[in-house]
Parts: structure tokens; sequence; C-alpha cells
């Protein structure tokens, strides 16, 4: 199976940032690898709606690389989110843990990101059947599968090679840690599905009332992952 454009260009960041020691490459990585997991549950049919599930997936990536090209260098044309600011700028702060800009990462991508990209791909809503949208619900929570059975893969692969200490915390913990992230991530992502919702039912002169409430509840959780002052 050959790789999306959402994977290369994150496998291109995460080689590039690995070298350099940038620790944005812990979260490219990860999401390289959830990506790639994702994308061979479409192509095996694990999905009522493989097609909308790739279209999501694509129209995720593009917020993160959009956030990426806004904060620069140079800074991009239109705004970066204030989360993403703060993952970013993190990543560059000396002492910054690998683990803590990974869960910077996905706190901004989840909980800022998901809820746009859902809402972009769920334009059709309206003409859908109530069985249809039954299904398109199904399909964003059988992501959390895909997230739990990869979460291993990506401690073992990614996160321990840029701490090694969070491996053999790993080892002593057993399941548990892979338990509290997915059970952390699962929940962001059921109330995302809320999110969208809202987004999908307001009206278009008020949709920025909702994306700036986004990124405003997205960047105190990561003030406080990333322990800095508000």
């Amino acid at each position: 199976m050959t790789q999306s454009a959402a994977e290369e260009r994150l496998a291109a960041l995460a080689t590039g940032w690995s070298a350099s020691g940038d620790l944005r490459a812990v979260f490219a990585e990860c999401y390289r690898v959830m990506t790639a997991r994702l994308s061979e549950g479409v192509a095996a049919g694990d999905f009522a709606d493989g097609e909308w599930v790739g279209r999501l997936r694509d129209r995720f990536a593009d917020y993160y690389f959009e956030a990426l090209d806004a904060y620069g260098p140079p800074p991009g044309a239109t705004p970066c989110p204030q989360t993403w600011r703060v993952a970013f700028d993190a990543c560059a702060r000396p002492g910054c843990h690998p683990l803590e800009a990974l869960l910077l990462g996905i706190n901004a991508h989840i909980n800022h990101d998901l809820a746009l990209a859902l809402a972009d791909v769920l334009d059709d809503w309206d003409v859908l059947t109530p069985e249809q949208r039954v299904a398109r619900r199904a399909d964003h929570e059988h992501v959390n599968d895909v997230i739990r059975a990869t979460t291993d893969e990506v401690q073992r692969d990614v996160v321990a090679t840029w701490s090694p200490a969070s491996n053999r915390l790993d080892s002593a913990l057993g399941r548990v840690d892979e338990w509290a992230f997915g059970t952390l991530v699962e929940h962001w992502r059921t109330r995302v599905w809320d999110d969208a919702m809202a987004l999908v039912a307001v009206a278009p002169d008020a949709r920025s009332d909702v994306v700036a409430r986004l990124d405003d509840d997205a960047r105190r959780l990561a003030r406080i992952i990333a322990i800095l002052p508000g």
C-alpha cells in the first residue's frame, strides 16, 4: 500500500527534525505511525465508509500542516492557532520532556483541529439518513480502537527513542500507562464530536466564535500540560 501524501510529509518532517534534535519530531513521527495504521484500516475495510474516513484523515492532517506553516519560519500570512503556538514554542524550550511535546501536540490536534476537520467533511450531514449518521459517528469512534492498538508501537519505537526512561516506565507499569493514555484521548475525541456538531449547526457568520472557543479551551489545557504561566 502506498503512503498517503500526509504520511509522506510527516515522515519528511520527522526525519529532518530528528536529525536536528527538534522535539517537534516526536509528535510528527507518532502522528505518522497513527496515520499509517488508520490507512491500513481503511484499506482492510474496517470502517463503514472508508472513503469518508480517508477524507477525514487528509483534512485532519491539513490543519496540522497549516498551523505549522503559519508558525514559520517565516511566519505565515494567517495567524498560527494559539494552542499550536504553545506546543511549538515548548518544543524549543530547554528542558521540555518528549512526552510533554507529544501531549501538547495531541491536545492541539484533537481539541482544536479535529472538530474543524470533522465539520468540513460532514458537509453532507443534512442529507444523510439517520442510519448513515450513526455510521459516521461509529467510524469516528472506531478510530479510538486504532489509536489504542497503536499505543504500544508508538511508545516502543518513537517515544522511547527520545526518552529511554519512558520505556523503563512502560515496562514497570505494564498496560496501565497505555490504558491511561487511551482513556484520555478517547475522552477528548468523544467530546470533539459534540464540538463538530456545534460547528455543523451554526450559521457561517458565527463559526468564528466556535473556532475561537476551541482555541481558548485547547490553549488552557496546553498551558496546564506545559506548566506555563497563564
